[in-house]
């Protein structure tokens, strides 16, 4: 059930740029989502995931999840309890090891969206990245 506050919730930042697609063709899907399509001193988030299940490997070393990326240089597989997105923008609810491996001010980062962004392009990106590999990390989808 969702529940959506009346009054315009604040934004950490606003997501104005977008692309998700195969970054590397045929082995990584990314949705990435930033404040800008400036290339330098910009704030992000890059969800990736493999395009080919995991490998024994990548289960013993805990990299059989989604990754997340961002604009510290934090590298986090797995990390987010819930992901919302309304008509306030997009909404990540990080665990306590990804809030300090992405050097997070807190546990919930919200993200408006530009209204000439595609949420659609965001909402599909975000299920096939998220939803992918050891069922355990899988966040909490209300998109």
């Amino acid at each position: 059930m969702k529940f959506w506050r009346k009054k315009p919730q604040t934004s950490d930042w606003v997501i104005r740029h977008v692309e998700s697609g195969e970054s590397i063709p045929g082995m990584v899907f990314t949705i990435y989502v930033a404040e800008s399509d400036a290339s330098e001193d910009v704030r992000y988030f890059d969800l990736q995931c493999a395009l080919g299940e995991p490998t024994a490997q990548d289960v013993d070393l805990e990299l059989d999840s989604y990754c997340i990326v961002n604009d510290a240089g934090g590298v986090q597989f797995g990390g987010l309890d819930e992901v919302t997105m309304g008509p306030d923008g997009l909404v990540l609810s990080f665990q306590d090891d990804a809030v300090e491996e992405l050097e997070l001010s807190s546990h919930v980062v919200t993200l408006g969206i530009d209204s000439a962004i595609d949420v659609d392009e965001v909402r599909a990106g975000l299920r096939k990245v998220l939803s992918y590999g050891n069922p355990r990390k899988v966040p909490q989808m209300n998109l």
